[in-house]
Order: structure tokens, then C-alpha cells, then sequence
């Protein structure tokens, strides 16, 4: 072989080599840059802080749960509120002049604490039972109320049976709850037992009462 055929070959090995080389580089970075496989397909970055929620924002936006009247017998001794006046709320207040027709309600009580009653008045059933009793979410409204400036209102709500001798308190302060019937109070309470409930809530210098029958 000549001179210049072994100095071609010598130049082509060095080329091969240095292929050879890339070839490695590139299959070790595409397995560092492959995703990594998880427990439910590939693994996707945590996502970075979270917003803050002012604490003036609603704490919750629970919708009142309210129950047709005829799904339960009532007895005829529990004369249960019905909303045959409805009220009308002050234009200032944070909440529509009427509630949202899917509610079957209408506005009960002052421009200083009102509630929302069913048009067939309130009975309540297939309510949680937990350690304080029946528990029930009420919903109540003020226009002397600013979710703003008081997040957890100063409301109370006690509960008398009239068909028994069963009472309940539910002490303030109670929590907000805001949805398309404006800005609510919102407070918890714990019904004994079953039975025809006179429902009063105290909110600053107003009171307000009904009557539901609570079937469990």
C-alpha cells in the first residue's frame, strides 16, 4: 500500500472516533433530559406558591340546602313560617331584591335580619347527626352587615321545640358565605332531636324568628 493510502486511512479513524464519541454524548443527554415515568404517567413540576385569600374574601360559598316541605309529612300541630309577605331588601344591601327563582323562596324578616324561607315554609330532613345533634347550615342577612369589616358576624342562634322540651344555642361568632344571593351569615347548628323548632336568631340589637319542622 503507499504512503498516501495509509495516511488516508489514519485520517479516516480519527473521524470515526469522534462520531463514535457525539453518538455516546447525545444518547447520555436524551436519557437525563427524558421525563422521568411516575406512579400515573409522567412526572409534572409542582406548581409555584399559591394565592393568598384575603381574609375579608367569603369563607364560604355554600348555598343554603333547603328541602320541600311536601317531601316529609308535617304534622298539622307545627305551624311552620311561610313567607306570605315577602320582604324586600334596602338597595344598599348585598343581596338581590329577590332570591334566585330555583330556590322556591322568598326574603323574611327586617332590613336589620332577614332569612330565606321556602314558599312551603322550612322542614328539614336527612340532616348529618353529629356530637351536638341534627346538624343544619342557617343562612341569614343584615344590612348592618359588611362582610369586609366583619368576617365572622357576631350572630347567635338558639333553637326552642315546641312540640318537647329540647332546646339548642349555637354561639357567635359565626362564619360568611357568599353566592348569587349576596353576602350571608352563616352559622351551624345542632338540633337535638326531631320535632316542630321555633328558629331565632340574634344579630346586634335585631331578632328574628321561625318555625321548621325537623323530620331528621
Amino acid at each position: 500500500m503507499r504512503a498516501g493510502s495509509v495516511d488516508g486511512v489514519m485520517a479516516i479513524r480519527p473521524i470515526r472516533a469522534l462520531a463514535v464519541s457525539v453518538l455516546v454524548v447525545g444518547v447520555l443527554i436524551s436519557c437525563v433530559a427524558a421525563p422521568t415515568p411516575g406512579a400515573h404517567g409522567l412526572v409534572t413540576p409542582p406548581t409555584i406558591g399559591s394565592p393568598t385569600i384575603p381574609s375579608a374574601i367569603p369563607t364560604s360559598t355554600a348555598r343554603p340546602s333547603f328541602n320541600a316541605a311536601t317531601s316529609h309529612h308535617v304534622p298539622s300541630t307545627c305551624h311552620l313560617t311561610k313567607p306570605t309577605h315577602p320582604f324586600v331588601p334596602p338597595a344598599e344591601a348585598d343581596a338581590p331584591a329577590r332570591p334566585p327563582a330555583y330556590y322556591d323562596a322568598e326574603w323574611y324578616g327586617t332590613g336589620h335580619l332577614w332569612t330565606m324561607l321556602r314558599h312551603g315554609g322550612e322542614t328539614w330532613f336527612d340532616l348529618p347527626r353529629g356530637a351536638d345533634g341534627l346538624g343544619q347550615k342557617t343562612f341569614w342577612w343584615s344590612a348592618d352587615f359588611d362582610v369586609n369589616h366583619e368576617p365572622q358576624p357576631a350572630i347567635s342562634v338558639t333553637g326552642r321545640q315546641l312540640d318537647g322540651s329540647g332546646r339548642f344555642v349555637s354561639l357567635a361568632p359565626g362564619t360568611n358565605a357568599g353566592a348569587d344571593f349576596g353576602s350571608a351569615m352563616l352559622i351551624g347548628v345542632g338540633v337535638p332531636t326531631t320535632g316542630c323548632w321555633e328558629i331565632t336568631a340574634i344579630y346586634k340589637h335585631a331578632t328574628l324568628s321561625y318555625v321548621a319542622c325537623v323530620s331528621g
